[in-house]
C-alpha cells in the first residue's frame, strides 16, 4: 500500500510551532476535521488521546505515529508534520519527536487501519523518509519526495 495515496500536499504541514504531544494531537485533529477527513475534531483528539493513553506513538529515531480508528471518517488518511522545535513523545528510545505521520481509519475497518500503519512504519524505517522530511522547502516537494520513494523502493 502506498502512503501516498492517503495523503495530500494540504495535509502536509511544515515547521508548525507546536509546545507539546497534547498539542499536536489537537492539531492532528483540527487539521483533519479542517480538510473534511472527520467530522468532529473533538470526537478524533479524544480517540487519538485514548490511543496514546494505552502506549506512546513515538516509534522511535524523533517520529510520531499517532493513529486512530473513528466513526467520523469513511476514509483512511494520512496527514505529515514537520515540528518547528523537537516535541517529548514519551518515544520508546526517549529521542523528542520532530516528525508526526498521523492516521485516521474508518472505524470496522481494522485490516485497513493495520496495513496502514504497517506501511507508514516501513516508510518511516527507510533513511531516506527522514532526509526527505528534513529538507522539504515545502508541501509541494514534500509529497513528490515521498511519492518518488515509494515509487523507487519496493516495500510491498
Amino acid at each position: 500500500m502506498k502512503i501516498w495515496n492517503r495523503l495530500h500536499t494540504k495535509r502536509i504541514f511544515l515547521d508548525v510551532p507546536l509546545p507539546d504531544k497534547d498539542a499536536v494531537l489537537q492539531f492532528v485533529a483540527e487539521a483533519f476535521a479542517n480538510r473534511g477527513i472527520v467530522k468532529d475534531a473533538d470526537i478524533l483528539y479524544d480517540g487519538l488521546k485514548a490511543r496514546e493513553e494505552t502506549m506512546s506513538t513515538g516509534i522511535g529515531g524523533g517520529i510520531g505515529l499517532p493513529h486512530a480508528m473513528s466513526n467520523d471518517t469513511k476514509e483512511a488518511a494520512v496527514l505529515l508534520v514537520r515540528c518547528s522545535e523537537p516535541i517529548d513523545f514519551e518515544s520508546l528510545d526517549a529521542v523528542p519527536v520532530k516528525v508526526i505521520v498521523a492516521l485516521v481509519a474508518p472505524e470496522g475497518k481494522p485490516d485497513l487501519h493495520l496495513q496502514i500503519l504497517a506501511s507508514l512504519a516501513r516508510l518511516c524505517q527507510y533513511p531516506g523518509f527522514l532526509k526527505a522530511v528534513q529538507q522539504a522547502k515545502d508541501p509541494k516537494t514534500l509529497f513528490d519526495a515521498i511519492r518518488q520513494l515509494e515509487e523507487t523502493i519496493s516495500f510491498h
